[in-house]
């Protein structure tokens, strides 16, 4: 048996207290362009960042949060299918963000091998959780703390490098127009 839900999500409440303020280490590296694993295309790390605001976006407030959200909420969803909608949600996105495949990927393929032991940690918790209210305060913690991640990747993605890509308005000749 994993650990209790209780210890998972004071683990998880202690690693957001850790990071309100301070960079994590995953995020420094990703900002460093430093990726041990070898991930990237074409030799540029540009689409590793873009992924890390995106998945952790996904993972949070934009999809898996607002979705669990509805479930918990939903007399007709019982606990043992939140859980389930839980792990479809979110187990593959961390596994592709923190976990390693020797000898191709011998490094958290994305920096973020405390996003996929959190997540490991709570899908052997759910042995321990049996309601919807016990459910929805493990995930509150969850979200929380990749709504925090996904701020800090937020901050430090380089948007600056868009105004290589102006946006064509009604006024701007296009291609097009030239034909």
């Amino acid at each position: 048996m994993g650990k209790h839900w209780t210890e998972v999500k004071d683990a998880l409440e202690v690693e957001i207290d850790r990071i309100w303020w301070d960079e994590p280490e995953e995020v420094r590296m990703a900002r460093n362009l430093d990726f041990p694993s070898g991930a990237g295309t074409a030799g540029q790390a540009l689409g590793n960042l873009f992924f890390l605001v995106c998945d952790t976006q996904a993972l949070g407030w934009w999809t898996a949060e607002p979705a669990m959200k509805a479930a918990l909420a939903d007399p007709t969803f019982d606990v043992e299918q939140c859980k389930r909608m839980w792990t479809y949600m979110n187990v593959h996105m961390a596994k592709l963000m923190g976990d390693i495949d020797p000898p191709t990927c011998p490094e958290p393929w994305l920096n973020m091998p405390k996003l996929v032991a959190y997540c490991n940690d709570m899908v052997e918790a759910f042995e321990s959780i049996e309601t919807k209210e016990e459910l929805a305060d493990l995930v509150w913690s969850w979200c929380n703390y990749v709504n925090r991640l996904n701020k800090w990747f937020f901050l430090i993605f380089p948007w600056h490098l868009g105004d290589q890509f102006p946006v064509k308005g009604p006024k701007t000749p296009r291609q097009s127009d030239y034909r």
